[in-house]
């Protein structure tokens, strides 16, 4: 399994694991090594992890290099106990600590403050996997921020006239702001620094990744058929506009069906094999 994934900073990370046939899990049957290989425009650098065990990993770089390993799915227990499914590792991949972030988790980003931004899909927010109804779950505002430590920093609230999360279908965490864009409704949120948020209605929904700078927003991906669709939107008052079909122009060989696509900043990426294709909304004008 190739997991992929891009830090604040532009940093891409790669980490190659076992793969597994049956979902969900939340770790695998035994422990497992893995090197975390960062890329950036300054050169290569390697991290070994020895002793990892997350299904399905999400894998995050901390500002100060510290290694962020995230299990998608945290399961309860009936005694009301319940598994870890965050670690940190030092650079040198020991454990350092380990802390809950909630079950159901589609997204984890980290920010230039070193902040852990987390957006759940619908088992997240509802609850599943021992998290039944009445229970305190992490995951129930769709949308929250952590520090380091695990600790709880903020929680989405939807702004007067825009719907709560139910499933958070793309994270965006640039560099002057963190844009959300879920169900139900279809709106992009901007977050910034203070907190204070701010929401553009669209009728452009089924996107699963996408790129924002200045009033354009770059969204990849729809339902059914249209999971390669590209459409560019700008931002209003109020709404958030299509204004073109876009066509990402990729080699003969590359089927973008069978690609890997983040929206990061203002860039989507495309991985194919071992390709790397960078498409920035500042090229668009």
């Amino acid at each position: 399994m190739l997991v992929k994934d891009i830090s604040a900073n532009g940093v891409f990370a790669r980490m190659e694991q076992p793969g597994w046939a049956s979902f969900p899990r939340t770790r695998s049957d035994g422990e497992y090594s893995a090197i975390l290989s960062v890329c950036d425009a300054y050169g290569e650098q390697e991290f070994h992890l020895p002793t990892l065990n997350a299904a399905f990993p999400k894998v995050q770089l901390l500002p100060n290099d510290e290694i962020l390993v995230v299990a998608p799915r945290c399961q309860r227990f009936q005694d009301g106990t319940h598994e870890l499914n965050a670690k940190i590792y030092d650079p040198a991949g020991k454990l350092q600590r380990e802390f809950l972030l909630g079950d159901g988790i589609e997204h984890v980003q980290i920010d230039r403050r070193g902040n852990i931004w987390v957006g759940y899909f619908d088992e997240g927010v509802y609850g599943n996997y021992g998290w039944g109804h009445g229970l305190s779950r992490l995951g129930a505002a769709g949308l929250s921020c952590f520090n380091d430590q695990g600790e709880k920093l903020w929680d989405y609230q939807p702004p007067s006239g825009v719907d709560a999360i139910s499933d958070c279908y793309a994270l965006n965490v640039s560099r002057d702001g963190i844009w959300a864009y879920y169900y139900s409704g279809f709106p992009f949120v901007r977050i910034d620094s203070n907190w204070d948020i701010r929401a553009w209605k669209t009728q452009a929904g089924g996107g699963r990744e996408f790129a924002a700078h200045g009033k354009q927003i770059l969204v990849y991906g729809g339902y059914g058929e249209r999971k390669t669709d590209c459409k560019l939107l700008r931002l209003g008052t109020e709404t958030a506009d299509p204004i073109a079909q876009v066509k990402l122009l990729l080699p003969e060989d590359v089927d973008l069906s069978h690609a890997t696509v983040i929206g990061r900043d203002n860039a989507l990426h495309i991985f194919s094999s071992s390709d790397w294709y960078i498409f920035s909304t500042k090229s668009l004008g």
